[in-house]
């Protein structure tokens, strides 16, 4: 399978996750090939009012993932324009997926220290009877 079918793969993954989990989810058909004037995110998923933009970031080895400056910029204004927040995910081999703020490099270190997927949805559907007084 080619590196770019890959990364298909698991944007599409990603996106039936995050809809089984309740989420109104879009993933950018030509998110990454270059052929669209306006910047495009893979993901952009709406959870309980709540608007995630993602880029998605795939290794099958603890190779860091570095990302452009100019993407991480559109990453971010496309998000501020949607009244949402700019994540990445990122994924090493079989570890579990992890959500990163947007930085031009997630190395392991950054990885290990970055908060679950799982984990990041469970404190957005999670509610608290605190937050209505």
């Amino acid at each position: 399978m080619s590196v770019k079918r890959k990364g298909s793969a698991k944007e599409r993954e990603l996106a039936n996750y995050l809809w089984e989990r309740g989420c109104a989810v879009l993933r950018g058909c030509s998110s990454g090939a270059g052929v669209r004037k306006r910047y495009v995110p893979d993901i952009v998923a709406i959870c309980k009012g709540r608007v995630l933009v993602f880029e998605v970031k795939y290794r099958s080895k603890y190779t860091a993932v570095r990302i452009e400056e100019e993407k991480l910029e559109k990453l971010v204004k496309f998000a501020e324009r949607a009244g949402g927040e700019a994540f990445i995910l990122v994924k090493f081999g079989r570890g579990p997926w992890k959500v990163v703020k947007p930085t031009a490099r997630v190395g392991k270190e950054e990885y290990e220290g970055a908060v679950e997927l799982r984990a990041f949805l469970e404190s957005i559907f999670a509610a608290r009877i605190d937050q209505y007084f």
